[in-house]
């Protein structure tokens, strides 16, 4: 009985190494394709991977050129801005200055006017009381 366990346990251990032999030499295959592949590619890869990084560098450098100018049209945006502001501040000063002259030149004129009624009224009353 003895024998018969060691029998089945070589046979078994034959068809596992059967098994395993071919399936060893076919990752062996299969990792040396992968090296001749990575080997064969990495000669065409690095000039590929030089212009991606040229390519990437002036995308840099076009994004930073394209912030500065966002950066300058936002300054700009700000300073119109500020000038309408300005702009709005100085025409309120206008609208109150135009108020105060047309106040001053009708208060004048109205008071001119009375003093020249009255001085002439004055007037025509001594002349009258003369005679």
């Amino acid at each position: 009985m003895e024998n018969f366990f060691w029998g089945v346990i070589a046979g078994g251990l034959i068809i596992l190494v059967a098994f395993l032999v071919p399936v060893i030499l076919q990752i062996k295959r299969t990792a040396k394709a992968a090296e001749d592949f990575l080997r064969s590619t990495q000669d065409s890869l690095n000039p590929l991977l030089i212009r991606l990084q040229e390519t990437v560098e002036k995308t840099n450098q076009v994004v930073t050129k394209l912030d500065e100018s966002v950066n300058d049209v936002q300054q700009l945006t700000k300073a119109v801005g500020e000038t309408g502001a300005i702009i709005s501040d100085i025409n309120s000063l206008v609208g109150k200055i135009q108020m105060f002259f047309s106040v001053t030149s009708s208060s004048l004129g109205a008071g001119i006017k009375t003093a020249l009624s009255v001085l002439t009224h004055g007037a025509i009353q001594k002349i009258t009381s003369q005679k």
